[in-house]
């Protein structure tokens, strides 16, 4: 008989080599955040995915989390290819690249001027957030979110920023408009005030669940303006003013 790790790990490859979506009612729920993780896990080396950069949170229990971003990155003007009947969320962030490895070190906690001296550049990121979960938004138990990376569908890495912008968000604002029409304009706005306060907290993990942080992986700390539901398909333009703009299609 499969545990719920090998029957959620079964089912998210599946649905990811056939780009198609699955019923939640019909998958077990991780009973824990750790097992969410380790079906995480599980997917990531069934798919043979490179460890090529991370989305991390923090749990509402103040769990670390992370996601596994193994790319290609897209570049601005790129064309993202969504499953049909995905819902598509857009989130504007800032990402980091690391210049050297973050060895997992327990009881010997990194602090942030640590971690940013790790890093070497800053980057505008817009991440697509699209589930393999159907009819996820609101409805899905967090550990088999988790399972789902956290719906990490994939990445725009836009131009390089001043790393100095992660200490001050104080100014900036979020655009997102599609086919010219805005469906967001507001502050940018960090969850956890700070955006370095969740790559802190994975950094300072108790478990080392996933995989390392290492040089050349990119970061990413968090949406500044939530997810912003995409009403549609097309063109899309993505602002974190005044400091750069993103283009690209989602398809």
């Amino acid at each position: 008989m499969p545990t719920t790790v090998e029957t959620v790990r079964d089912a998210l490859v599946q649905a990811r080599r056939d780009r198609s979506l699955i019923e939640t009612a019909k998958l077990p729920v991780p009973e824990t955040l750790a097992e969410g993780l380790a079906a995480q896990a599980a997917v990531g080396r069934a798919l043979g995915l490179a460890e090529a950069g991370w989305k991390v949170g923090i749990a509402e229990d103040g769990t670390p989390i992370a996601g596994l971003m193994p790319g290609p990155y897209l570049a601005p003007g790129d064309v993202y290819e969504g499953a049909i009947g995905a819902e598509l969320r857009v989130e504007i962030e800032l990402a980091l690249r690391l210049s050297r490895d973050v060895p997992f070190r327990p009881g010997q906690p990194y602090s942030r001027a640590e971690l940013l001296a790790c890093c070497d550049k800053a980057y505008l990121g817009i991440e697509i957030v699209e589930s393999r979960l159907a009819n996820w938004f609101g409805k899905v138990a967090f550990p088999l979110w988790l399972a789902d990376a956290m719906g990490h569908g994939g990445y725009i890495l836009g131009p390089e920023i001043d790393i100095k912008t992660l200490d001050d968000l104080g100014g900036l604002g979020c655009f997102i408009s599609l086919n010219g029409v805005t469906i967001y304009d507001q502050p940018a706005v960090h969850g956890n005030g700070d955006p370095m306060v969740p790559f802190l907290a994975w950094a300072n993990r108790k478990r080392d669940d996933l995989g390392g942080l290492r040089a050349g992986q990119i970061i990413t700390t968090g949406s500044l303006c939530g997810g912003v539901l995409s009403p549609g398909k097309g063109e899309v333009v993505t602002k974190l003013s005044p400091l750069a703009t993103v283009a690209l299609t989602l398809r």
